[in-house]
């Protein structure tokens, strides 16, 4: 017999996972749009999300090796969608950043949803609870990452 609480665990986590499949096909439709991979879509929005990675943080983040993410830096800046750039930080270390194009094609595709999830969450939910979901999102991706099949 499960508990109110499993319950609710259950029920989140399979929320969750619900809210990934849509995701994932919202990407697929978004990646066709773009004319790219999904996978490379993917490196843009870790590239975006992050304001700019080093290759091999890009590499960490979505989880592929560096020899594949050299390759999709190269057509993602083929495409106009990324570009290298010196770290100001430190000169020796390059930086990759999504372009104003690729920001300008993505507020098209994503920035109706964007908009309507802002309205959505404003209107439902106290800020706290806005952070009570952040953190479950973060805790699910780090314990993601932790057990990522290698």
């Amino acid at each position: 017999m499960t508990s109110p609480k499993q319950e609710l665990i259950g029920r989140l986590i399979a929320a969750f996972r619900d809210a990934g499949s849509q995701d994932g096909a919202f990407e697929e439709v978004a990646a066709a749009r773009l004319g790219v991979g999904v996978g490379d879509l993917r490196c843009l929005n870790a590239i975006e999300n992050a304001g700019g990675l080093t290759a091999g943080e890009l590499s960490r983040a979505v989880g592929v090796t560096s020899g594949a993410v050299t390759g999709a830096i190269d057509r993602l800046e083929a495409a106009g969608f990324a570009r290298r750039a010196a770290d100001p930080a430190d000169r020796r270390r390059v930086r990759i950043e999504v372009t104003p194009e690729f920001r300008a094609r993505a507020a098209k595709i994503w920035g109706p949803v964007a908009a309507e999830w802002q309205r959505e969450l404003a209107a439902r939910f106290t800020a706290a609870e806005l952070r009570t979901a952040i953190e479950f999102l973060e805790l699910t991706t780090e314990i993601g990452r932790r057990r990522m099949p290698s």
